[in-house]
């Protein structure tokens, strides 16, 4: 690339900078990164949408009261726009472009809308690419498959997918799986294929090519840190309220979606599994209310926090603290008193009269 580039230059022969990059050229180079799994992200992109969602809330004049109160705030937002997100993914339905195909159909009832999206383009960009066969079965049981498309009377895009049916494995060279976890045209080519001529394991995304991470049901379940497990398995009290928060979760959502349909039913349908739905429900609280004790109702315990115990504000010598308000109203009684005082002492002499008097009082009294 130097010699092209630089032909009648000093870094044509050599330069320290460029040879430096080219020793670490598999660190940053997106043709050696193809095993990785980046899940469609730049290096910065993640700390510059970061921090563009910060700035809408905090400011640098913020103090630490007003930056815990703010970044309160963008936390509450996000959890918001994800539960938002999370409640239409679930009860709505994406929109299929094309109906009859049943990878679609199992792709929109496993997947997120964003990724179902994803997905059903790489899948409408298949239908201009031709396949062919290279090989039969090697030794290891693996398939080899030509998949190119015709672009102005030339091949552009060739790719080989090697494919194992009886483990349902496919291998792309185009490596979009294994970058971002989503499958890639030329798998999806193969797996028409294979499904338009009888192979029925291939009429649907096999398990494990659907990310959990992508997933409708992806919530439910417990983030494992680095430092091991913390969902519901846990036996320490802490980590047990994680297990009580998470099933609520699930059993909520699996109630609001049988609600949903329930409100759309038949008055005649509706009527019946009220009835079932009212009888299990009586069951479960006679079964429960028997098993749950009263220990296990109680609030779990918040470890590692102790309450202050309130002092007199007056103890240590100190006032207690007054507000911009308080002390311009005690301001201005001291100012009243002191112009009363002031009048008080105003004594009248023995050659003036009483309407003297009373001016020179109007007069005191004005000038306060």
């Amino acid at each position: 690339m130097v010699a092209d580039c630089f032909p009648n230059s000093e870094i044509a022969d050599g330069h320290p900078w460029l040879e430096y990059l080219k020793k670490f050229r598999r660190r940053w180079c997106s043709l050696w990164l193809r095993d990785q799994f980046t899940a469609g992200m730049l290096t910065t992109q993640a700390s510059e949408s970061c921090n563009a969602q910060v700035r809408l809330f905090l400011k640098p004049k913020h103090d630490l009261d007003l930056f815990f109160i703010h970044f309160s705030s963008l936390l509450a937002e996000k959890r918001r726009k994800e539960t938002e997100s999370d409640y239409n993914g679930k009860q709505s339905v994406p929109y299929i472009m094309l109906e009859d195909s049943p990878i679609l159909q199992h792709a929109a009832k496993v997947f997120t809308p964003d990724i179902f999206n994803r997905i059903q383009k790489q899948y409408l960009k298949t239908e201009p690419y031709i396949m062919e066969t290279l090989s039969d079965t090697r030794d290891d049981g693996m398939t080899g498959y030509l998949t190119y498309m015709i672009e102005d009377g030339e091949r552009s895009d060739e790719r080989v997918v090697l494919v194992d049916i009886s483990t349902r494995t496919l291998v792309c060279e185009c490596r979009l799986f294994r970058t971002f976890g989503v499958l890639c045209r030329h798998m999806i080519k193969v797996m028409r294929h294979l499904g338009d001529f009888g192979e029925a394991s291939m009429r649907s995304i096999p398990d494990h090519y659907i990310l959990e991470r992508w997933t409708l049901e992806a919530r439910k379940k417990v983030v494992v840190d680095v430092d091991g497990c913390v969902g519901p398995s846990a036996n320490s009290e802490n980590d047990a309220g994680i297990g009580i928060a998470m099933r609520y979760r699930e059993t909520t959502a699996m109630l609001n979606q049988l609600a949903t349909k329930l409100s759309m039913a038949e008055e005649k349908d509706y009527n019946k599994w009220m009835g079932v739905l009212k009888k299990v429900c009586n069951e479960a609280n006679k079964a429960l209310s028997k098993t749950i004790t009263s220990e296990d109702r109680r609030s779990i315990p918040i470890t590692g926090l102790t309450l202050k115990e309130k002092s007199n504000p007056r103890s240590n010598g100190k006032e207690r603290y007054k507000s911009m308000n308080e002390k311009e109203r005690r301001r201005k009684k001291r100012v009243y008193r002191k112009g009363m005082a002031s009048n008080e002492a105003v004594t009248p002499n023995n050659n003036t009269q009483p309407d003297d008097h009373l001016s020179d009082l109007d007069d005191t009294i004005a000038q306060w």
